[in-house]
């Protein structure tokens, strides 16, 4: 959807930054209160039993059997924080590595399962969307772009996999490519509401375009009205009023 200027849609230019600013906290807090995040409740992670032992995986992350990707990734990070509070660069350095090792023996055996489907057909698009997800779910974002790139060179209609390249790319700032895939996926599939939503909050957020976010949102709203009460849509549409009465919805 085309972006208009906010001169054009009567937005009074001292206005304008009050707006965008005031429509950010709006969506970011309905963001930290929703439980529709990205990849939330993936499927759990079949860790070995605790084994006796100060350098075991379970123990240096202080987890169990059935610890879920999240937990995992929360042990992860609360190691990592410990790591650094040590004392001395070299003590940091061993710390850290040795945290890694234990995070990546623990995923081990769930992503070889994912490589082994690549490896077995690497012209599957799922195939690599499948391990792309699992190297998102983790926070390794960066092999999870390699593989989404896959997915999508092989299959160009795969929305999924470009709708979530695009938001990777955009929490790195690369905002002009993240639009441009975003506008791929909702060619592909005008109803999209996935990636209009994240594209919504990328003209919002980046380009300080609220009318663009509002075209967006409205045509989610259009495509499945349900929506039209959810906390994120609302929170991007602007329905609260700002300082001067007006609303953006």
């Amino acid at each position: 959807a085309p972006r208009a200027s906010p001169r054009a849609r009567g937005v009074p230019a001292s206005r304008w930054g009050h707006g965008v600013a005031a429509s950010r906290t709006r969506v970011v807090a309905a963001a930290e209160s929703s439980t529709d995040r990205l990849n939330a409740g993936q499927t759990k992670s079949q860790l070995e039993p605790n084994a006796p032992g100060e350098d075991t995986p379970e123990n240096i992350l202080r987890v169990s059997r059935g610890t879920s990707f999240e937990g995992l990734k929360s042990a992860y990070r609360i190691a990592m924080e410990a790591a650094e509070a040590l004392e001395g660069d070299e003590a940091i350095e061993a710390r850290k590595e040795k945290v890694e090792w234990a995070f990546d023996a623990l995923i081990d055996q769930s992503r070889s399962f994912f490589i082994n489907a690549v490896e077995k057909d690497p012209s599957d698009p799922d195939a690599q969307f499948r391990l792309g997800n699992f190297y998102q779910t983790l926070g390794k974002f960066s092999d999870a772009e390699k593989c989404y790139r896959e997915c999508a060179a092989i299959d160009s209609t795969h929305v999924d996999a470009m709708n979530n390249l695009a938001l990777l790319l955009q929490e790195a700032g690369k905002i002009d490519e993240a639009e441009a895939y975003y506008l791929r996926c909702v060619e592909c599939d005008p109803k999209c509401v996935d990636a209009m939503f994240n594209w919504a909050t990328l003209k919002l957020e980046h380009r300080q375009d609220l009318d663009g976010c509002r075209v967006l949102i409205n045509q989610i709203v259009q495509i499945n009205p349900e929506l039209k009460e959810h906390k994120l849509v609302k929170a991007l549409r602007g329905d609260d009023e700002d300082e001067s009465g007006e609303t953006f919805g």
